[in-house]
């Protein structure tokens, strides 16, 4: 450990971290209710990134963009904004690096859709073909993505991708008590998140399922399909042939079952995520419902 401007500072190399310490919790490898000091400046530079570039104009829109977060954010005035023979920016963005790094997280995206607008407000009023909304939001998805923020801009608004509900249910998987399954579903959240290899994590998350079938029936060299026929009298219909359709496509989709990570990668972050939260709720309704003694 060594300091930066009398800041703590460990050298930080994403990856690997299921294996090393072992995820019980999705907020262990993605941010929900926090955001931690990495993607705190890296949202604050995104901001001041865009905010250089328009302030180059000769028309001052850095000037017409301070007023903007001034009155309509911070429901001010303009004789509040720190000026000395024009504005301060360097007083300005003091109070804007303040906000992305002290406030919680509530508020640090609440001031991101404000940006957002005052960005909006800005494409309007110029002439220029750069559009500070546009690339603003770009710049923030990517962040959002590359440091696994559970996240993303719709419409302007900031959305979570995984709701609370659903995070209980992954959180109930993680921690099955089968070491099996919980392995394959943490390498699952891994590799959605950190190594971003979808084919893979589709794999686990269907091998969480096979693993909790093969406990259930007894067998553990089944294959997913077989374990489902010998369930076939227990389980609803509609349930049995959704999961069916699902492990087939799994089947089916550039070979993920069988490629022994070495997919042709054309699965999306979206299926994915679809594969984790589907095959979380199989595999907590199998162990509800099937698990011996119940």
């Amino acid at each position: 450990m060594f300091k930066i401007n009398g800041k703590d500072i460990e050298i930080h190399v994403k990856g690997g971290f299921s294996e090393r310490k072992g995820i019980k919790h999705f907020s262990d490898i993605v941010q929900t209710k926090d955001l931690n000091e990495r993607t705190r400046n890296k949202l604050y530079t995104a901001l001041k990134e865009i905010f250089d570039l328009i302030n180059k104009n000769p028309n001052k829109y850095g000037d017409y963009f301070v007023e903007y977060v001034y009155e309509e954010l911070f429901s001010l005035t303009k004789r509040d904004i720190p000026n000395y023979y024009g504005y301060e920016y360097s007083k300005i963005f003091e109070i804007i690096y303040g906000i992305f790094q002290k406030e919680n997280y509530i508020e640090v995206f609440t001031f991101i859709e404000g940006i957002i607008n005052a960005y909006t407000y800005i494409d309007n009023i110029s002439y220029s073909r750069f559009n500070c909304r546009k690339y603003y939001i770009q710049l923030v998805s990517a962040i959002f993505k590359t440091e696994n923020v559970n996240y993303r801009i719709i419409d302007g608004k900031v959305t979570d991708i995984v709701n609370e509900e659903q995070i209980k249910c992954l959180e109930k998987t993680l921690n099955n008590p089968y070491n099996v399954v919980s392995e394959h579903y943490a390498k699952a959240i891994e590799q959605l998140y950190s190594v971003k290899d979808f084919d893979n994590s589709i794999k686990e998350s269907i091998s969480s399922v096979e693993a909790m079938c093969q406990i259930i029936t007894k067998n553990n060299k089944a294959t997913l399909g077989d374990t489902l026929k010998l369930l076939k009298d227990n389980i609803h219909p509609a349930m049995k042939s959704a999961f069916e359709k699902l492990y087939g496509y799994t089947s089916d989709a550039n070979g993920i079952r069988h490629s022994n990570g070495l997919g042709e990668g054309n699965s999306t972050f979206e299926e994915a995520k679809y594969m984790l939260i589907s095959c979380s709720a199989f595999v907590n309704y199998l162990k509800e419902n099937f698990e011996e003694g119940k």
